[in-house]
């Protein structure tokens, strides 16, 4: 019923957009630019549309700012020049009639001025915003993530069109790089480590089914995969670094959504008195849910959720820029087990988690060649399971098995400085405190002693210091190398861990480099892992994990980037990894290791005495969106083992072996010329290879009442996973006014291929759970 409601309210819109004036729609581009390496603005640079007739430029005053009116709606290639730097060019530009394009441009000084404008910088093409980041960096642009089928505007799941990121085929945004365990991945926002975004997430993971982060808030991030840059620490998967955008500081839009997935409405503006000054706040409401409070669906299960950001930029000239920001989240499901015929109550369970950071940035140019940046944030985040199961069939009431509420409060500081040297040498040091407080609570069933048993059960805070320094040297046009060291203590398990990395670019002609990388990582562990409770010979709680050390792990990555065309781009990497120290059971006999975890926590004693293996190659060939289409194909090959106290080599769970991806997208100009009215459609077919699991001892389950494995320790590799996308849009323009409806449809095929196998004690059978079903994605855009 909520599709065909969803359905028709689309088509409603969609006819009454269908009007438009005759006349050709124009919008304003403005924005600032600065250097890249001091933040000082740019002045006198030329920026253009490239190719308008008649031309459209603008040139940037002693602030940086420029502004060109009149630009026609559509796409646009924006060119920008000035003396000593490096040109910068931003291809399809996209102009909307309902909202102004306001850009925030970085230019890279020339190693010679003579030749400045001899080179053009490809970071509008794909390349990654923090130029201390030489291998593995993908940029990700806000505007791509919303043409790219399946992509659903989520960041996270956009990522996993990236070689070598595999995306969960259950559908949660849970992520897979190079063979590694999903923990393994940090997300930052505006500088700084923050708890998973995500909502309906589980405490100690990393990903969800719905991200907290509305994609209207935020600004092209990086994405990184491995051998990191020495600013990046507690992390060895992978690193998302995100940035919130700024509001438009002189005209008031909003953007208003409505779809499955929600319903929210983004505002922005000036703030009145302050030059500069501006707003940016969205929220956003579960629409399943208002539509069950409205009586329009009626099901058990409904997921509830909201959330909330914002970002307020204040200018105050000799003082800096103060940035306040914020996000948050909370989201609840209740659901119940009425078996097949929904008329007999097996179990209920209520699960909620939230999620909340708010900040306050600086920066402020120091001379002409530095400037420092610092962050402050406070966030929390937990959750909390009520399970429980009927003592017989046909019981009105659950007897408790499991139950947990876990909740932390972080106080970070962070703080940067930025150093230009000389025109060769640029060096960037910091520091980045955390204090954190947590509350911890849990107990499940224990069938032998006919009770619940705590394994959670404690307060206490603990602290994180991170330092590192990192020193660019653009020894030559073709040469370049970054190198550092990060430092990583953490004062709960006293664990230290210094951290030397090093990567070389050579720029060997205008359209091909080769790269390499080298590097230390470590992470912490969950605080549950740490604070887990079981009891001893005596029968008296103890946290046999609470000296657990850091996961480990040194990355070697090597690269080959080729420009075929101006807009074609070919990378391939190949990589190794070493992972060390990695948690495996206290047991000679056991092939238990914490690196085959998603999230949570286990009861199991564990010691910093595993290793693991990793060896990959992956490419990709995409051409950027020219000339009204792009493609990407991307495909890679991993083998990832570990070995734990037993001395014998495992596949890892997540050695998932071939993933490849194939997307392509196609705008339409419809209409006659000046008619502003654009159909996309676009498509991608993913392959992600199994994940390995245990086989399942179906006797000794029923024996036993719960899950018992027999054989090799993962031997038995999943069947892979097919999954198509698609992705259609129609955009229609009108004087200061857009409209776009959109379906985003994924597995279209509805493919039902088993992900994972678990023991069902009540049916006393093996069950399976297949990747997500077919799912429409339904949206309706309003821009003014």
């Amino acid at each position: 019923m909520s599709f065909r409601f969803f359905a028709l309210l689309f088509l409603l819109l969609f006819l009454l957009s269908g009007r438009v004036f005759a006349q050709s729609n124009t919008q304003t581009v403005r924005g600032t630019v600065i250097d890249a390496d001091t933040h000082q603005p740019v002045f006198g640079a030329a920026i253009a549309v490239v190719n308008s007739a008649p031309t459209l430029a603008a040139t940037t005053d002693d602030e940086g700012r420029f502004s060109m009116s009149g630009v026609p709606t559509g796409r646009v290639d924006v060119r920008v020049r000035a003396m000593g730097y490096a040109d910068l060019l931003m291809p399809n530009l996209l102009v909307v009639s309902g909202k102004e394009s306001v850009l925030q441009l970085t230019l890279e000084p020339a190693a010679t001025e003579i030749k400045a404008h001899e080179v053009t910088s490809t970071r509008g093409k794909g390349e990654q915003r923090n130029d201390m980041a030489t291998v593995s960096a993908r940029r990700i642009n806000v505007e791509e993530t919303s043409r790219i089928a399946g992509g659903i505007n989520d960041p996270a799941r956009m990522v996993s069109t990236f070689p070598g990121v595999a995306g969960d085929p259950t559908g949660d945004n849970t992520i897979v790089v190079r063979g590694n365990s999903p923990k393994g991945v940090l997300w930052r926002l505006e500088g700084v480590e923050i708890p998973n975004p995500n909502h309906f997430a589980d405490d100690g993971s990393t990903g969800g089914p719905i991200n907290v982060l509305n994609s209207d808030m935020i600004d092209n991030s990086d994405f990184y995969t491995g051998a990191f840059a020495p600013e990046y620490g507690n992390a060895y998967s992978a690193v998302f670094d995100m940035r919130l955008r700024d509001g438009n500081d002189e005209k008031r839009e909003y953007t208003l959504k409505a779809g499955v997935l929600g319903t929210d409405l983004t505002a922005e503006g000036p703030i009145n008195g302050v030059a500069g000054g501006s707003y940016l706040a969205n929220y956003r409401y579960s629409s399943l849910a208002l539509l069950d409070k409205a009586g329009i669906v009626d099901y058990q299960g409904v997921p509830n959720y909201t959330d909330a950001s914002f970002k307020v930029k204040v200018p105050t000239g000799k003082l800096g820029t103060f940035s306040l920001f914020g996000v948050g989240g909370r989201s609840d499901i209740e659901q119940e087990d009425r078996g097949v015929t929904d008329d007999t109550l097996f179990a209920r369970s209520d699960f909620a988690s939230r999620m909340g950071v708010v900040g306050l940035t600086h920066t402020r140019t120091i001379g002409e060649r530095s400037y420092l940046y610092s962050v402050v944030t406070m966030s929390g985040n937990g959750s909390s399971t009520d399970y429980g199961e009927a003592p017989a069939p046909g019981e009105s009431e659950v007897e408790q098995r499991f139950r947990n509420d876990m909740a932390r409060w972080t106080l970070r500081f962070s703080s940067t400085l930025n150093t230009k040297l000389s025109a060769d040498h640029k060096l960037r040091s910091g520091i980045i405190v955390s204090s954190e407080r947590y509350r911890l609570s849990g107990a499940s069933w224990d069938p032998s002693l006919g009770r619940m048993v705590t394994e959670l059960g404690s307060s206490g805070d603990a602290a994180t210091v991170q330092a590192f320094s990192s020193w660019k040297w653009r020894w030559s046009e073709r040469w370049s190398m970054t190198s550092g060291v990060h430092l990583l203590h953490y004062t709960l398990n006293h664990a230290t861990a210094v951290e030397p990395r090093a990567a070389v670019r050579w720029q060997q002609r205008p359209d091909q480099a080769f790269t390499l990388g080298l590097g230390l990582h470590s992470r912490t562990e969950s605080i549950m892992t740490y604070q887990v409770e079981v009891p001893d010979a005596q029968g008296t709680l103890v946290r046999p994990n609470q000296d657990l050390g850091l996961t480990r792990a040194a990355h070697a990555v090597v690269g080959y980037e080729r420009m075929l065309a101006e807009d074609l781009q070919l990378k391939a990497e190949a990589y190794c990894q070493h992972q060390f120290d990695v948690p495996v059971e206290n047991d000679p006999h056991s092939a238990f290791s914490l690196g085959n975890m998603s999230g949570w926590y286990t009861t199991k004693a564990l010691v910093n005495r595993g290793v693991g293996r990793t060896y990959g190659i992956e490419g990709s060939l995409e051409k950027f969106f020219t000339h009204g289409y792009h493609f990407m194909v991307t495909a890679s090959l991993c083998d990832a083992k570990y070995r734990p106290l037993d001395g014998s080599w495992y596949n890892a769970r997540y050695n998932m072996g071939v993933v490849a991806n194939a997307l392509v997208g196609r705008e339409w100009k419809l209409g006659p010329a000046g008619k502003d009215r654009t159909l996309l459609t676009g498509f991608r077919y993913s392959v992600i290879g199994g994940q390995y699991s245990t086989p399942i001892d179906l006797q000794a389950s029923i024996a036993a009442g719960e899950q018992k494995e027999m054989g090799t320790p993962w031997s038995v590799k999943g069947a892979a996973v097919h999954k198509l996308d698609l992705v259609v849009s129609y955009r229609v323009g009108r004087p200061k006014v857009t409209h776009e409806v959109k379906a985003d449809v994924q597995n279209v095929l509805n493919a039902q291929t088993a992900v994972y196998h678990y023991y069902d004690d009540r049916t006393q059978t093996i069950k399976s759970v297949p990747q997500l079903a077919m799912l429409p994605v339904l949206q309706y855009t309003l821009r003014f």
